[in-house]
């Protein structure tokens, strides 16, 4: 058997240290940045959907329907006429809509069903935004009268509503969570460019 070389034992020592001081940060708690918890109001609801085979689609259009002040939009992707006509709808009743959404996603040349949804809200007079200093804005959120919040997986497009599994959260009644989710929305919004037509 052929004796050690010093250089050897030294890196083998190296590596075994090496590995139980791995060992050692792994067993330290994680320090989580901590994040206000929210206590829903007793007049909080929550409604839950799913597709392709459930009612997303229908619940994402329930929450709109209903709004009544404003409505703020954050999508990675928009190219669902339904979502686009019913978004049109509410400010046809008087309902302060404002749309923020992915640039890539949405505007590049091959976004053709998004470009058809934006010309009806855009037609509309609502006001569009787009952003792209991330890699991706991927946030599907609906702010609604600043005290409801639509959330989930579910992207408005036609995909979402009847080919992938995607699921709907709608939480009714919960201004302080609304508050939250709306300062993401007014952050990003000012970081966002307006869409036009022609862009």
């Amino acid at each position: 058997m052929l004796p050690h070389r010093p250089a050897v034992v030294v890196l083998r020592l190296r590596a075994l240290l090496g590995a139980a001081l791995l060992c050692a940060v792994w067993s330290l708690p994680v320090q989580a940045r901590q994040t206000p918890e929210l206590a829903l109001p007793a007049q909080a609801t929550v409604s839950s959907a799913f597709s392709p085979s459930g009612d997303a689609l229908a619940l994402v259009l329930q929450a709109i329907g209903q709004a009544h002040n404003s409505i703020h939009v954050a999508a990675y992707l928009l190219t669902s006429s339904e979502v686009a006509r019913a978004l049109v709808a509410a400010k046809k009743r008087g309902v302060d809509v404002q749309v923020l959404l992915d640039r890539k996603g949405n505007l590049d040349e091959d976004a053709r069903y998004a470009r058809h949804a934006l010309g009806i809200l855009v037609n509309a007079g609502i006001a569009v935004r787009s952003i792209d200093i991330y890699p991706i804005f991927h946030d599907k959120y609906m702010v609604i009268d600043r005290r409801t919040v639509q959330t989930g997986s579910f992207n408005y497009t036609y995909s979402a509503a009847h080919r992938n599994a995607e699921n709907v959260l709608v939480v009714w009644n919960a201004p302080q969570l609304a508050a939250r989710y709306l300062d993401d929305w007014q952050r990003n919004w000012a970081l966002g460019q307006p869409v036009r037509l022609g862009y």
